[in-house]
């Protein structure tokens, strides 16, 4: 009988034991996904900021020309610690698009970083493509607008960005409207590789950010011989509103430390845009807030 109860002693020690590792192994997995989400959302949050040379940056130069802004001359003003510079814009006549690169530069305490890219964009009314916006009596009522290409490097305290591709389009209708609605011509896609330092670690995101849909994403645009391009600029990310949602794609290299066991993260998300914040929500991986300005997780 001592023998029986003796076995039955240790069998109920063992489950115990197994039970409270299983406890802890899944304290510690639910941990380490954790940290893995907030990677992503740091991660997103960096290509969708405006500061950052994200997508929100791309927007206000869609809305900048939907006003009659022009990219040689209003977004070359520098202000405060940005630099801006254009080069001079090529109109083809054969298909009515402009051709010009942009090139910014930040430095400063929080941030600095550097951000080269080429646009066109082209006029029309009545599908019908004119050289400008107010092109004698006609104003065009349409723009389309093209990433032809992208690269520049971001840094914060808490990430380091290096831009390698970025393609997109649009298209902007009612330009007779202060508020307008941007819409997709194609998937806006941004490949780069992020240096994330938190929490005493150095992890790197290589990573391929697709916005594959835009729900009602709505903007002011510039009115020129109305606004004041600084001001306007510098409150664009607190009028932006809708929802963007896509994919987000990394592998993961671990420099210093080693804060989770995936290597990888494939998620689809939706961004809700707002008073200058972003809702994040990454499929599976719970909501985080966003500045839309600075590009950071909140």
């Amino acid at each position: 009988m001592k023998q029986i109860q003796k076995i039955s002693t240790m069998l109920l020690l063992t489950v115990i034991v197994f039970t409270g590792c299983k406890k802890d192994n899944d304290l510690v997995s639910s941990s380490s996904s954790s940290m893995l989400y907030d990677d992503a959302a740091e991660s997103i949050s960096t290509a969708m900021g405006d500061e950052s040379g994200g997508a929100l940056e791309s927007f206000a130069d869609v809305l900048s020309v939907a006003g009659g802004g022009s990219l040689s001359t209003t977004l070359a003003k520098s202000s405060g610690d940005e630099m801006v510079a254009a080069g001079i814009p090529v109109y083809d006549s054969l298909n009515g698009w402009w051709t010009v690169s942009i090139d910014r530069s930040k430095y400063g305490i929080q941030a600095s970083g550097f951000m080269k890219r080429v646009y066109q964009y082209q006029f029309s009314k009545n599908s019908v493509f004119q050289k400008l916006r107010i092109n004698s009596a006609d104003t065009a009522t349409t723009v389309k607008f093209k990433i032809i290409d992208g690269s520049g490097y971001f840094s914060n305290l808490r990430v380091k960005h290096y831009l390698t591709k970025l393609r997109g389009g649009w298209t902007v209708n009612d330009l007779n409207k202060d508020t307008v609605t941007l819409n997709s011509d194609t998937v806006y896609v941004r490949a780069g590789v992020d240096t994330i330092i938190t929490r005493n670690m150095i992890r790197t995101f290589d990573h391929t950010l697709r916005i594959t849909k835009m729900t009602d994403v709505r903007g002011l645009r510039f009115r020129l011989n109305r606004d004041n391009f600084t001001i306007w600029r510098n409150n664009f990310s607190k009028a932006i509103s809708g929802t963007v949602e896509g994919t987000f794609y990394a592998s993961i290299t671990f420099r210093k430390g080693d804060l989770y066991k995936e290597r990888t993260i494939s998620k689809t998300f939706t961004i809700t845009l707002g008073a200058g914040a972003g809702s994040l929500t990454i499929n599976g991986g719970g909501k985080f807030g966003m500045d839309l300005h600075g590009g950071n997780r909140n």
